[in-house]
C-alpha cells in the first residue's frame, strides 16, 4: 500500500513489523466503526417498524374494519371511563343508537358490496359531524352508538336531528349499475343517569330507537326521564317538535300498536319488538326469553259472571304481569287470554324460569272481576333465544308448545321448552300409563295431616293425602298426577281405594285403644258424578267397620256447583247415614250464599289463600290499617258459618301470628305446618297415644 501511495518501505526488519500492526490495527477499528454504524442505523430503523407495527395492531384493536370508525369493544370502553368521570363530577353525558334504516333491503337490491359502500359513507358522515370530544363506532351490523360527553338530552336531540338531516341528504352511487342509494337513519336518545350500568343507559337508547323505528322511521327519539317517549319528526323544526310532544306520543300509542282494552302492546308490535330484541342478543350473547302465559278456563270467568267481568280482570292481569318484570321488559297481550312477556339480557334460564315463578305467586290473591274478586290460574310456557334451527316464528311456536305442556301438567305450572319437544308429552304419558299399575304395584300410598281443635288444641281429625312414589320419576306432586287420574278415569278405582284404606286405618287406630278421630276424604268430581257414589260410600264404611260419623268427605265448591241438584240428592243420603261432608278449598270459586244455605254440609274449610294473608294485627285495627281487610274477610267467613251452625277448618296455618287471629275470631279447627307435616300412619298413632297418655296424667 505504501508504494503505491509513493512512500518508500523501511528497511529495518523491526520497523516493518511495527508499522505493519499499525496497520492492522487501523484496519480493525475501522471494520468495527463500520459495523457499529451499520448496527446502529439498523436498529433505529427496526424500531421504528417495530413501533409502526405495533400502532398498526392497536388501530386494528380499535377500529372497525370496514368502517375505520370505534369497533363495539373499544367504544364500550371509552363510555365505561366516561361512566366514572360522570359519576365523580357530576355531568351527565347521553349516548344515540343510529340504526339505517331498511339496510335488509339494500343488500338484498344491490348486493353486499353496495351495502359496504353505504356502511363507510354512512360512518363517514356522521364523522364528519361529531366533535373531537365524541366518541363514534359501529354498535353491530347496520347499528352504530355514539357518546356525547357533558352534553344534556336537548343539546343530544339537536345534534341527532343534524346527523338525521344530514343522513337523509346523502347519495351513495352502486359501483355496478351506477344507480343512487337514499339513506334515511332512526335514532334512540338516551341520557346517563348517574350509578347506573353503561348496559341499562344502552339499553334505554335502545328502547328509544325502537320507538323511532315502530312510530315510522327516519325519527329522533328520546328515552324520557319516567314520561312517554319524546319523538321528533322529520319534517318540522325540532323546537316545534318540543312543542307538538303530546301529538307525537299520542300517534305511537294509537290503536295501530297497542291494545285497545289492556293498553298493552298487541301482537304486531310485539313481533317487531321481538325481532329487536333477537338481533341484539345475536350480538351480545345474553338469552332472551320469551313467556306465553295462558289464563285457565277463562270462558267459564266470562260465561258466570258475563263479558264486562272477563274484561276487568284481563285488564288487571295484563297490569299484574307487567308489575313483575323489569321497565326494560316487555308485556303484550297475544289474544284473548293469553298474554307475552319478553326479557332480555339475561343470565341464564332460571332468570326466566323465576320471574315466571314470581308472576304465578301474585296470581294467588284474588282479582276484581266487576264487583266480584275471582281467582285465576296461569299456565306458563317459556322458550329461550339463542337456540339452534330457530326463528322468530319458531320461538313463538316453542313458546306455545311449552304453554301447552304446562296447562297439561295442570294449573300454575311453568314449563320451559327442551330441543327434546317430546320429551315432556313422554313422561306425561309415561305417568298415565303408570297410573294404571301404580295400584296393583304398591307404589300408592297415604299421609295423614292432624286437624287440630283450636278450643284445646287436640288432635281431632286427620286429613288422608294420596302420594304417589313412582319407580323412574320419584315422588310425583298430587297437582301433577291427580288431574292424569282425573283425564283417564282412574280416579275412580283410586278415590275408592283411598277410601278404603282411610277408613280401615281409622279403624285400626280405634281397635288400638287410641282416641277416636274423624278422617277427611276428598271427593273427586268424577267419583261425585258417578250414579252409585253414596252407596259405595256407605259400602266401603261398612266393609271396614268405621262409624260413619268419623268419615268426613271433602268436595270442592266448584264442583258442587257443576250438578247442583244432583250433588245436593248425593249429600243428603249422604249425612242421613251420618256422614260429615265439607266444603273444601271455600272462597276461591264462584262462592254464593244462596247455595250455601241450601247444601246440605257440616263443615267449611277455609282456603289457604286468607289463611296466609293473616297475621298482621288486623284485628286491632280495621279502620286503620288496610292488612286488616283479609282479617275482615277470614272472621267474616267464620262469623256466617256459625250462623249456618257450620263448623270452620282452616287450612294452611304456618305461624303463630295467623294462630293467634283464627283463635280471635273463633275459628273451630286449623291444620297446617305449625302443627303438623302430612305424616304417616305410624306416626299419627304415636302422636294419638301420646295424647291420650297427657289426657290420662291431666285426669289423674
Amino acid at each position: 500500500m505504501l508504494p503505491g501511495a509513493g512512500y518508500p518501505l523501511p528497511n529495518h526488519p523491526v520497523a516493518d513489523m511495527a508499522l505493519l500492526y499499525l496497520a492492522c490495527h487501523l484496519g480493525l477499528f475501522v471494520v468495527v466503526l463500520v459495523f457499529a454504524l451499520l448496527f446502529e442505523l439498523t436498529k433505529t430503523q427496526g424500531f421504528v417498524k417495530l413501533e409502526q407495527a405495533l400502532g398498526t395492531i392497536n388501530e386494528l384493536a380499535i377500529r372497525d374494519e370496514l368502517t375505520g370508525v370505534h369497533n363495539r369493544r373499544h367504544l364500550l370502553g371509552l363510555i365505561d371511563r366516561e361512566k366514572e368521570r360522570s359519576d365523580r363530577n357530576g355531568r351527565a353525558f347521553c349516548l344515540c343508537l343510529l340504526d339505517i334504516d331498511f339496510f335488509k333491503r339494500i343488500n338484498d337490491t344491490w348486493g353486499h358490496s353496495a351495502g359496504d359502500t353505504v356502511l363507510r359513507a354512512f360512518a363517514g358522515t356522521v364523522q364528519g359531524l361529531v366533535r373531537n370530544s365524541d366518541s363514534f363506532g359501529r354498535y353491530g351490523g347496520e347499528e352504530f352508538l355514539l357518546m356525547l360527553p357533558e352534553t344534556p338530552a336537548a343539546d343530544a336531540m339537536v345534534l341527532a336531528e343534524r346527523v338525521r338531516g344530514a343522513i337523509e341528504k346523502l347519495r351513495c352511487r352502486e359501483s355496478v349499475g351506477g344507480s343512487e342509494i337514499a339513506l334515511t337513519v332512526s335514532i334512540g336518545v338516551a341520557e346517563y343517569r348517574m350509578g347506573e350500568a353503561v348496559g341499562l343507559a344502552v339499553g334505554r337508547a335502545d328502547e328509544a330507537l325502537y320507538l323511532a323505528k315502530s312510530s315510522g322511521r327516519n325519527r329522533v327519539v328520546c328515552h324520557g326521564q319516567g314520561e312517554s317517549p319524546l319523538a321528533l319528526r322529520a319534517d318540522a323544526p325540532v323546537m316545534v317538535q318540543l312543542a307538538d310532544l303530546g301529538a307525537s306520543v299520542g300517534r305511537m300509542l294509537d290503536g295501530v300498536h297497542c291494545d285497545q282494552l289492556t293498553g298493552l302492546l298487541n301482537r304486531r308490535l310485539l313481533r317487531d319488538r321481538l325481532r329487536h330484541a333477537m338481533d341484539r342478543a345475536d350480538r351480545n350473547r345474553r338469552l332472551v326469553a320469551l313467556l306465553l302465559l295462558n289464563i285457565n278456563k277463562f270462558k267459564e270467568v266470562n260465561d258466570a259472571l258475563g263479558y264486562e267481568a272477563g274484561d276487568a280482570l284481563l285488564v288487571q292481569a295484563g297490569g299484574i304481569i307487567r308489575q313483575c318484570l323489569r321497565d326494560c321488559d316487555t308485556v303484550a297481550r297475544w289474544s284473548g287470554d293469553e298474554f307475552v312477556a319478553l326479557l332480555e339480557d339475561l343470565g341464564g334460564e332460571g332468570d326466566a324460569r323465576q320471574v315466571a315463578e314470581k308472576i304465578l305467586d301474585r296470581f294467588g290473591l284474588p282479582l276484581h272481576a266487576g264487583e266480584r274478586e275471582c281467582f285465576v290460574t296461569l299456565s306458563v310456557g317459556v322458550a329461550l333465544y339463542p337456540a339452534e334451527d330457530c326463528d322468530l316464528d319458531a320461538l313463538l311456536k316453542r313458546a306455545d308448545i311449552a304453554m301447552r305442556s304446562a296447562r297439561a301438567w295442570g294449573e300454575n305450572t311453568v314449563q320451559l321448552y327442551s330441543s327434546a319437544v317430546s320429551e315432556p308429552q313422554s313422561e306425561r304419558l309415561a305417568l298415565k300409563n303408570g297410573l294404571r299399575d301404580a295400584l296393583a304395584r304398591d307404589q300408592l300410598f297415604i299421609e295423614y295431616q292432624p286437624q287440630v281443635d283450636l278450643a284445646t288444641r287436640r288432635i281431632v281429625g286427620v286429613e288422608a293425602l294420596l302420594r304417589w312414589q313412582h319407580p323412574v320419576y320419584g315422588r310425583i306432586d298430587p297437582g301433577r298426577f291427580i288431574p292424569l287420574a282425573e283425564e283417564t278415569g282412574m280416579i275412580v278405582p283410586i278415590g275408592d281405594w283411598v277410601l278404603r284404606t282411610a277408613c280401615a286405618q281409622n279403624r285400626a287406630w280405634r281397635d288400638a285403644g287410641l282416641p277416636g278421630v274423624k278422617t277427611a276424604v276428598n271427593l273427586s268430581a268424577r267419583q261425585l258424578r258417578h250414579p252409585d257414589i253414596a252407596a259405595r260410600v256407605l259400602e266401603i264404611v261398612g266393609d271396614t267397620g268405621l262409624p260413619c260419623g268419623c268419615l268426613d268427605l271433602e268436595i270442592t265448591e266448584g264442583v258442587l256447583i257443576d250438578d247442583l241438584e244432583a250433588n245436593r240428592a248425593v249429600m243428603a243420603s249422604l249425612r242421613a247415614a251420618g256422614v260429615l261432608v265439607s266444603i273444601d278449598d271455600f272462597g276461591t270459586g264462584y262462592s254464593s250464599l244462596n247455595y250455601l244455605s241450601e247444601l246440605p254440609v257440616d263443615i267449611l274449610k277455609m282456603d289457604g289463600l286468607f289463611v296466609r294473608r293473616l297475621g298482621h294485627g288486623g284485628g286491632q285495627g280495621l279502620a286503620k290499617d288496610g292488612r286488616a281487610r283479609p282479617y275482615a274477610i277470614a272472621e267474616a267467613i267464620v262469623a256466617m258459618a256459625h250462623r249456618l251452625e257450620l263448623k270452620v277448618i282452616a287450612e294452611c296455618v304456618e305461624n303463630a301470628e295467623q294462630l293467634g287471629d283464627l283463635d280471635a275470631m273463633g275459628c273451630d279447627e286449623a291444620q297446617g305446618y305449625l302443627f303438623h307435616r302430612p305424616l304417616p300412619a305410624e306416626q299419627v298413632g304415636a302422636l294419638l297415644a301420646r295424647q291420650a297418655e297427657q289426657a290420662a296424667m291431666l285426669a289423674a
